[in-house]
């Protein structure tokens, strides 16, 4: 079973970037680089493709997510300026899996973006009320999306609604298998001041093997990386005609 801790709430370094999916120290991004090369030389690589790499820019590769940080788990990340645009950027992603790197390319242009952190100043996720579904059934729950703030929340960069949910265990931590129902969510649209709109939640898909009672739950939308407050989901029993 996953358990995930709620100490990461709402987790962004305003100091920081977002290249892809990747929040960095805008440091990374400076300075000329080096060879693509010489950073994965010594490396045993599994490729789809040689063109995958031979098609990438030759100079100004820098890592931006070292394999170091997950042990069990080894991939690197590495970026270089995009050849026909400015400010956006290459990368390669190198995975550990079995006895290989298998590397993998986004081309891009991928641009570079504010942090969530300053993305979603402003906007708060609310439970509108007690939760209630059935066992044995996927809850098809919403969540409010507000800006508090008193000037129009504009989402520049196109960020979804996608909303996932979790069942929080005793010491807080996100219950739930890992596996989730995926949906196509469209743009947020741009927020007025006060203004709120209803997103759906997405819980992990093991929540229909939970027995009745009550339990915290809590929503982050995605993108954003915004966590709700807890809520309350009440699961009861079917009617038995």
């Amino acid at each position: 079973m996953m358990t995930r801790s709620d100490s990461e709430e709402n987790r962004s370094d305003p100091g920081r970037v977002q290249l892809g999916s990747l929040e960095v120290d805008p440091a990374t991004l400076e300075g000329p680089g080096s060879s693509l090369w010489d950073l994965i030389s010594g490396r045993k690589l599994t490729l789809r493709s040689p063109d995958d790499l031979l098609d990438l820019p030759r100079q100004g590769w820098r890592p931006i997510f070292p394999s170091w940080e997950f042990i069990d788990n080894p991939r690197d990340v590495f970026a270089a300026p995009h050849p026909h645009r400015r400010n956006a950027w290459v990368l390669v992603f190198l995975h550990w899996i079995g006895e290989a790197w298998t590397v993998s390319t986004d081309p891009g242009p991928v641009p570079v973006r504010r942090p969530c952190a300053a993305r979603r100043a402003g906007l708060e996720l609310r439970w509108p009320a007690e939760q209630t579904a059935t066992v044995g059934t996927q809850p098809e729950l919403s969540i409010d999306l507000l800006n508090t703030a008193d000037h129009l929340w504009m989402n520049d960069v196109g960020d979804h609604m996608t909303v996932h949910g979790w069942v929080l265990g005793p010491d807080g931590e996100r219950l739930g298998t890992g596996v989730l129902f995926f949906t196509h969510a469209p743009p947020l649209p741009d927020l007025a001041p006060v203004g709120r709109m209803s997103l759906p939640v997405n819980f992990a898909s093991d929540i229909e093997n939970f027995a009745a009672g009550r339990y915290r739950v809590v929503a982050e939308l995605l993108d954003l990386q915004l966590q709700s407050p807890p809520g309350t989901l009440v699961l009861t029993e079917p009617d038995i005609p």
